[in-house]
């Protein structure tokens, strides 16, 4: 066999191996590092539009106000939340820490101090936000 020609063919592979390996792992902790922060943004975009959701549809209490702020409760407890576990990252949208049964019949409708309630649909306008942000970055 001829002097500096591996037995493959390929002189030099151990370096071409190592270099491989390392631009993987480069590209690996690039695509986590943008999920990580994608997901991020979009949990602050789920937040703020459910805020303002909350903030400017039309109260089913209180005829022609606008926005379902009556103590401020209902908006400051809407909240956003991201968590990852290995390689899967979790957002949350919505009343994670305080859960009251009036933010439900607010956002699904119902009877509340006989009054029939329109439903505000916060949580799905979050969600749809947060996802559509998600598919904009490549991230279904």
């Amino acid at each position: 066999m001829p002097r500096g020609v591996a037995r493959s063919g390929v002189i030099g592979r151990v370096e071409l191996r190592k270099s491989l390996l390392g631009f993987s792992s480069r590209v690996l902790a690039k695509k986590k590092a943008d999920a990580q922060e994608a997901a991020l943004t979009s949990a602050l975009i789920g937040k703020n539009t459910g805020q303002n959701i909350i903030a400017t549809v039309p109260s089913s209490l209180s005829p022609g106000k606008v926005g379902r702020i009556w103590t401020g409760a209902m908006w400051e407890d809407f909240d956003a939340d991201v968590s990852q576990t290995g390689n899967r990252i979790r957002i949350r949208l919505g009343w994670i820490k305080k859960k009251r049964s009036y933010y439900k019949v607010q956002e699904y409708g119902g009877n509340a101090f006989g009054t029939n309630i329109v439903p505000m649909h916060a949580l799905a306008g979050a969600l749809i936000a947060a996802e559509n942000h998600l598919k904009d970055k490549g991230i279904h």
